[in-house]
């Protein structure tokens, strides 16, 4: 029960926590900056370097509540304005070194990764500050990029691929909707058919378990086919992450960034082409799954849980209830977090 009482102090929170709504043309030109980021360093120590700025296209994310009241994941970054130091945008995220970090190797290596941020394209000259937040909840800067004139000058478009795209559900104007993009990786020319046949399982899950089988209409689905390489996958999914056996994410995040942009998203997924059970999620980054080898109650509850509220695998432990009153009262709480987390896009 100690962790129902956890989330319930979340939900109280969350609600008491919305902030107002932003004048998105004010502050912001329609467009969408990707910002590719090298994230060096060990369990003690960390550091930013930026690789590219992207042009990647319209905005389709949030234009109302810009900044995110939530502090959920292992970071957060924020857009302001240089001029004012006023707050324009906020997010959270999870990344694949915020893991890594806690992991025994860590403690006696350095190593880098290749990471990003999605932000809306400002107007004005803005700093975009990085923040890690710590078992506390205490948050530290640990990088910070002034865009002004001449960096922006040096943004460059993103690649178009032009790949096979199936649009499954079009509930209206992105902007103003939920948008999911599937890719798969390691699917070969062959496995096209099997891909296709993936993807409405998956969907078919995900559009029929709540709270998303209530809220339907607030959601846009898109899949891509992503094309196959010579070694199997594109994305560069990786099974057995951290020593798990059965944790899959991909081991450099441009790769997935590169072909997601093909369609408007708020949140990913990645299907992995086996029949073997792996999967993984990063909070605000995107899901890996198998769905030929998972339950449907695993894929859609578990991962799209910490995919989109940044429920973490504690919500998932043994000291979960097990009598049906408690779980079911456990799962309404979980439900309330995703649907808090969702309205930020919508209302």
């Amino acid at each position: 029960m100690r962790r129902i009482a956890f989330l319930l102090v979340i939900i109280a929170f969350i609600s008491c926590s919305r902030n107002e709504k932003n004048d998105f043309g004010k502050h912001f030109l329609d467009k969408t900056l990707r910002i590719n980021l090298v994230h060096s360093g060990d369990a003690y120590t960390e550091s930013f370097k930026l690789e590219q700025i992207y042009d990647d296209g319209l905005w389709y994310g949030r234009t109302k509540n810009l900044v995110n009241p939530y502090r959920l994941g292992t970071y957060l970054y924020e857009v302001r304005d240089v001029e004012t130091d006023d707050l324009l945008y906020s997010d959270g995220i999870s990344t694949f070194f915020g893991e890594w970090r806690l992991t025994d190797e860590a403690k006696v290596t350095q190593k880098s990764f290749n990471e990003s941020i999605r932000v809306p394209f400002p107007g004005k000259d803005a700093k975009i500050i990085m923040y890690r937040i710590d078992s506390l909840d205490v948050i530290e800067p640990v990088w910070e990029y002034v865009l002004n004139k001449e960096s922006k000058s040096l943004i460059e478009p993103a690649r178009n691929h032009n790949n096979r795209m199936l649009r499954l559900l079009d509930s209206g104007n992105p902007k103003d909707k939920v948008d999911i993009i599937i890719l798969g990786d390691g699917y070969t020319i062959d496995d096209i058919k099997l891909f296709g046949s993936d993807v409405m399982d998956f969907y078919d899950s995900f559009i029929n378990t709540e709270p998303f089988k209530s809220r339907k209409n607030d959601f846009n689905v898109h899949a891509v086919q992503v094309p196959p390489v010579k070694e199997r996958n594109t994305l560069k999914v990786c099974n057995g992450i951290f020593g798990h056996d059965k944790y899959a994410l991909t081991i450099d995040e441009w790769a997935f960034r590169e072909y997601a942009t093909q369609a408007p998203y708020d949140y990913a997924v990645i299907l992995i082409n086996t029949d073997e059970s792996y999967g993984g999620s990063l909070y605000n980054l995107y899901i890996t799954a198998t769905v030929r080898a998972q339950s449907e109650d695993y894929v859609i509850k578990h991962e799209m849980g910490h995919h989109i509220a940044g429920i973490a695998d504690k919500f998932y432990s043994h000291e979960t209830p097990n009598d049906s009153t408690s779980l079911s009262s456990y799962y309404d709480d979980l439900i309330e977090m995703i649907n808090n987390v969702l309205d930020l896009h919508t209302k």
